[in-house]
């Protein structure tokens, strides 16, 4: 399959989709009313108060990040038992690909942290802290403190295993949309136990998804669909000697 056709089908739709979302998001101001909504329904004042809760602390937080480092760990025993094990041969790029498009998507965000001036929910004037919320779209006044929020790193960690959707698609195709739910429904649990404890608006895990996906979609292309040069001109020239004959 050619790059462009892939990426009509992979990429320009869930990316369009996505444009329109966080234009609506960017027009109605939706980040800071959802994070107001939040806030007041838990009754807080100049705190979140399910910052430090039990529920949303450590099972969604701490143990969820525990969770994906274990589902990375999985992925590396599977690469080093695909060297021993026949079972699990065939399947050796496929957990390579995995491997790679999580940590990638992960990475990528972490880089965006770096770059970006957005400030989370719990830091803003408006919620109690000391910093003032901006879009990712304007400038920030000279001598405005930068945030570091933006995108959301935890529902990252959730979001990148949307890979495993090619993963199916490329072994067992008929399970491919299991892959895909289970990463969206990772990625969302924890998104919103993050922007109930303050810690992010809803855009950031929105970019974080499309991180994610846009990520796993080029790996997969690279690592299954792209031709070769060399092997593409071997195929042309056998072409070309059947049709000489």
């Amino acid at each position: 399959m050619g790059f462009i056709r892939f990426a009509k089908s992979h990429l320009l739709s869930p990316l369009l989709v996505f444009s329109v979302i966080i234009f609506g998001l960017e027009w109605t101001h939706a980040d800071m009313k959802m994070a107001s909504m939040l806030f007041q329904w838990q009754g807080g004042v100049d705190s979140w108060p399910l910052r430090g809760h039990w529920i949303t602390e450590n099972l969604l937080h701490v143990a969820g990040r525990d969770l994906v480092i274990l589902l990375a760990l999985v992925v590396v025993m599977g690469i080093v038992f695909s060297f021993r094990r026949d079972a699990i041969r065939p399947y050796r790029k496929g957990l390579i690909y995995l491997f790679c498009s999580v940590f990638a998507s992960v990475l990528l965000v972490r880089i965006g942290k770096n770059l970006t001036h957005m400030s989370c929910p719990w830091d803003v004037v408006e919620f109690g802290g000391r910093l003032m919320h901006s879009s990712l779209f304007a400038r920030l006044p000279e001598g405005a403190e930068f945030g570091q929020c933006f995108p959301g790193g935890h529902s990252s960690g959730g979001f990148a295993w949307v890979a495993t959707y090619y993963v199916l698609k490329q072994y067992h195709p008929r399970y491919a949309k299991v892959g895909l739910v289970f990463g969206l429904l990772l990625g969302v649990v924890f998104g919103i136990a993050q922007e109930l404890r303050g810690a992010h608006f809803l855009s950031h895990d929105l970019w974080s998804l499309a991180v994610a996906w846009t990520s796993a979609s080029l790996l997969y292309y690279g690592f299954f669909l792209r031709v070769p040069k060399v092997e593409s001109v071997n195929v042309a020239h056998s072409v070309s000697m059947i049709n000489a004959k």
